[in-house]
């Protein structure tokens, strides 16, 4: 019978502390995890989006509440712009080679309205990286707007809303700061008609509604008592995407921009980058701190679990010598038991944790168009992995060094 055979009966026989030994081990091994898998994740999709535009464009305000709201559709919008300043950048020459106008302030349900042109459907996102490009506005059925009031939604936002090619709807201001009652008034003489639905693309397009920038225009007009219509406050928009020639001229024009027109002007992979490094890494931290904690913890388990175990076999340990067994052998079978609990706790853990990861991944999904697979195993969780383990077998050296050291004489005359 080989030293492994040995072990796993051993383990088998004690079922339950072997089950909550695996238990403790698998807690930290899914906490870190699923916290790695999430920050990778997420920081893949965020990079994705980020590098699809050099530079956004907006109102004075803060930069990186313009990028979440721009290019995320999350938060507040910041502000308003005129209309001619879109032309301005649209017309600047190089370095500038796409700019798509952006105007929000409406919502359907819980999604947000995206007025812009059509050219933006065309737009392909490049990975400055691998110079790989995403197409992440193709259609799943219909066709994209061509005048207003006609509405192309995203995936996630025709899920959630059941709306359907035909369908028609009527958007109602809230996702920007109204007064107080604003946020519950309907155009309802405004209604829009679904023309097209989006394919899943894993970004924050799934749950947006695309309209002609006409099309909020139209929306926010009203008549006075002689029927004569009239436009809010102009022709504005909320902020502008803009691609330029290259990445390395993206800085300076930015501020050139800001300067010369008196808006901000913002790099959003350098916003995304701030954000990770304040609010992101430091939370990261954080959680890996307490599942390292776990980890001491899970050692502490295997190790009075292997001791009580050698203290309550010590006859048996002393047959084993008996029959033959040297005390290498005896202290082997002990550090594999410490090694079949670690291997059985961490592949425990991958499974909690990818499963955290994936179940998460899908709210995110739904809530926020970032697609999480949990499934991808990086190198520092791989690292993890191996302190894990080896903190697993050192834990066994104790308990292996008390096997090790049997009285077979002493031990086989105990009752």
């Amino acid at each position: 019978m080989s030293l492994w055979t040995i072990a796993w009966a051993y383990l088998w026989n004690r079922k339950f502390t072997t089950g909550l030994t695996i238990l403790s081990v698998a807690l930290s091994v899914g906490l870190i995890s699923a916290v790695l898998t999430l920050r990778d994740e997420t920081r893949q999709r965020f990079e994705e989006e980020q590098q699809a535009y050099d530079v956004v464009v907006g109102p004075s305000g803060s930069p990186l509440q313009l990028v979440l709201n721009s290019v995320y559709f999350l938060d507040q919008a910041i502000g308003a712009l005129p209309y001619s300043k879109f032309e301005r950048i649209k017309n600047y020459g190089d370095p500038v080679v796409n700019a798509y106008p952006i105007g929000l302030g409406d919502i359907y349900r819980t999604f947000r309205i995206v007025g812009t042109s059509r050219e933006l459907f065309d737009y392909p996102w490049e990975n400055a990286a691998t110079g790989v490009k995403r197409y992440p506005f193709q259609l799943r059925e219909g066709r994209y707007f061509e005048k207003s009031m006609e509405a192309v939604v995203g995936y996630r936002a025709a899920m959630g809303t059941g709306l359907k090619l035909g369908d028609t709807f009527e958007g109602r201001h809230g996702s920007m700061q109204m007064t107080p009652g604003m946020d519950e008034y309907d155009h309802g003489d405004t209604p829009y008609t679904v023309v097209g639905i989006l394919k899943p693309s894993g970004t924050s397009n799934d749950r947006a509604i695309f309209v002609d920038l006409q099309s909020v225009w139209d929306t926010h007009a009203h008549k006075d008592d002689d029927g004569e219509e009239h436009k809010d406050e102009g022709l504005t928009i909320s902020a502008i995407l803009v691609d330029i020639y290259s990445p390395a001229e993206a800085f300076s024009w930015q501020a050139e921009i800001s300067k010369e027109l008196g808006v901000t002007a913002t790099r959003p992979v350098q916003e995304i980058l701030n954000l990770y490094r304040d609010v992101l890494e430091p939370a990261v931290m954080v959680l890996k701190g307490i599942g390292y904690i776990v980890v001491v913890i899970s050692a502490i388990s295997i190790l009075i679990g292997l001791y009580l175990s050698i203290i309550q076999r010590r006859r048996d340990l002393a047959i084993m010598r008996a029959l033959g067994a040297s005390a290498v052998e005896i202290f082997g079978a002990v550090i594999i038991e410490a090694f079949l609990v670690t291997l059985m706790g961490i592949a425990a853990g991958w499974v909690l944790g990818k499963g955290a990861a994936m179940g998460l991944g899908m709210y995110t999904s739904a809530a926020y168009g970032f697609a999480i697979t949990g499934l991808g195993t990086g190198l520092e969780e791989l690292q993890f992995f191996a302190i894990v383990g080896f903190v697993g077998l050192l834990a066994g050296i104790l308990p292996a060094w008390q096997a090790y050291q049997t009285d077979v004489a002493r031990d086989l005359s105990a009752n």
